[in-house]
């Protein structure tokens, strides 16, 4: 398995959009929880900061 082959399957990256409409294939097949995972240790803190200011607003909207 290579990044690319992962990048390609699932977003990776700050780009909002890009995650909001994967997570948009779940909540219109009627999911009502998604979770999102950040794996990379010293990398944990800068998501949650994104997360909270930037993913998550635009997920609620959904």
């Amino acid at each position: 398995m290579r990044p690319e082959d992962v990048a390609a399957s699932i977003p990776c990256g700050d780009d909002v959009e890009s995650v909001v409409e994967a997570v948009r294939a779940f909540t219109d097949a009627g999911f009502t929880e998604v979770a999102l995972v950040q794996i990379g240790g010293d990398h944990q803190e800068p998501f949650t900061d994104w997360a909270e200011k930037e993913l998550l607003p635009a997920l609620r909207e959904l």
